[in-house]
């Protein structure tokens, strides 16, 4: 039996971290991530980052793999993020309201910065928003188009929420 690289162990550890204080918190349904245990609502720029470093340690696993267990991880990983990367894009809604607002510039076509964590449902209405934090959406945009153009974006091989 081979022993574990000084890489391969590493990661195991980062993976480790990424479990206890990210991935535990998920919602199994939809999984989105909550702001904290009191409040069930999943702000955009807090999963963004979520995403980008169970995203990061897929890449790292698929890289270095140097036994089954590494890319069965991988595949774990990627998994997980690409249900992450879903839990915004809940239907069609998110999509024609990026495209409305590319031409309307109107603040009730854009996007919110929170979600309710088990419905994906939008927190306040569209009139009820005072700020757009356009650099959570920017963000969000950004590393789904990065992500989608790497091929590891794609949705999970099964349905992880009912509508």
């Amino acid at each position: 039996m081979r022993s574990r690289s000084n890489s391969g162990v590493k990661l195991d550890n980062y993976a480790r971290m990424v479990q206890q204080t990210i991935l535990r918190h998920q919602d199994p349904v939809t999984g989105l991530l909550p702001g904290s245990p009191d409040q069930p609502h999943a702000w955009v720029r807090d999963n963004v980052y979520s995403v980008v470093s169970v995203w990061a340690l897929s890449l790292a696993y698929r890289k270095n793999a140097d036994r089954d267990e590494d890319k069965a991880k991988a595949y774990e990983l990627e998994q997980v993020h690409a249900r992450l990367c879903s839990g915004f894009m809940r239907d069609q809604i998110v999509l024609d309201k990026v495209e409305k607002f590319k031409y309307s510039r109107s603040t009730s076509d854009s996007l919110h910065a929170k979600y309710n964590t088990r419905t994906c449902a939008p927190v306040v209405g569209d009139d009820e928003w005072g700020h757009l934090q356009v650099d959570a959406t920017s963000l969000f945009l950004l590393f789904l188009a990065q992500m989608t153009a790497s091929g590891k974006c794609a949705k999970p091989s099964k349905p992880m929420y009912t509508v």
